[in-house]
């Protein structure tokens, strides 16, 4: 039987079993989409990646994602996770820092600091579109999240492969108390063509501008423990509505925390219409071979 390098990969944090789990199979050119969704099924993380050779110019490599059910076009642990792995593994060597990873959403600057332990690892995400604004929800969306939502701005839908309904909160301690009703997102979420619903406090100061939690019961996941794909779409429904002034250009999330996972994403906002790289820490948990 053959075999290839794996590794699960927690993203978005520095320590062990923290942050997000990604599973990364290395060398995987030989298996077929079939294949790649049935192993994905298995190891049952919110995501499973395959590693393949680039077809564009090194250094880089390609990408594939695939959640329990369906490959993804992006996502962010899973971009995060991979790159460190293929980095630790030795399959990729940046340039000035930089290189480029291939995956359904097209090719993606990628971006290095530091080494080893201290590294983050830096993305250029899909840019956001808009789907809409749905301020007839404001009412079900709080009762589902079992808080009253922000006054403004009405929640509001950015697709950047998932569609998260972002919905703000006044407070951060808000945000911590949430009692989510899993049923009720779930039905909002089929009802109205949603990934999950992304409930957010801006801080106001601190090491954290952003306290985030991301609910995607619809899809398996009640709730994600650190979301790329959620916090490189927010600064453009900040941009949208004028709140990009209180976060700044640059700025820390929390997410995780009250899961016990405590993860950590930089966020750098690239233009006015929120265009984000997203940016963590990585640590290899698992390492060996599976079974093809």
């Amino acid at each position: 039987m053959a075999k290839s390098r794996f590794k699960q990969v927690d993203a978005f944090t520095s320590r062990a079993y923290f942050g997000n789990p990604v599973a990364v199979v290395l060398g995987a050119d030989g298996l077929g989409t079939e294949e790649m969704q049935r192993i994905a099924k298995w190891t049952n993380l919110s995501e499973t990646t395959f590693v393949l050779r680039p077809t564009v110019a090194q250094p880089a490599y390609r990408l594939r994602i695939f959640s329990p059910g369906h490959e993804l076009p992006f996502a962010g642990h899973p971009t995060i996770g991979s790159c460190h792995a293929v980095l630790e593994a030795g399959i990729v060597t940046p340039r000035n820092g930089r290189l480029v990873q291939e995956c359904g959403a097209g090719s993606l600057p990628l971006r290095v600091e530091g080494e080893g332990a201290s590294r983050w690892i830096h993305v250029e995400a899909p840019e956001a579109s808009f789907v809409g604004e749905f301020p007839q929800l404001s009412g079900a969306v709080s009762d589902s999240l079992g808080h009253r939502m922000a006054a403004s701005p009405a929640p509001t839908a950015f697709r950047n492969g998932p569609v998260w309904l972002f919905s703000r909160l006044e407070e951060a301690e808000q945000v911590k108390a949430l009692k989510p009703d899993m049923a009720a997102i779930a039905r909002l979420s089929r009802e109205h063509g949603l990934n999950g619903i992304a409930a957010f406090a801006l801080t106001g100061g601190g090491e954290f501008a952003v306290h985030i939690r991301c609910f995607a019961p619809a899809f398996g996941v009640y709730e994600d423990p650190v979301t790329g794909s959620a916090n490189a779409a927010l600064p453009a429904c900040l941009a949208r509505h004028g709140l990009l002034e209180r976060t700044g250009r640059e700025y820390l999330v929390t997410q995780g925390t009250e899961i016990g996972r405590d993860g950590r994403v930089r966020v750098r906002v690239l233009d006015a219409k929120g265009r984000a790289e997203i940016g963590g820490q990585a640590v290899t948990v698992v390492e060996g071979e599976i079974a093809l």
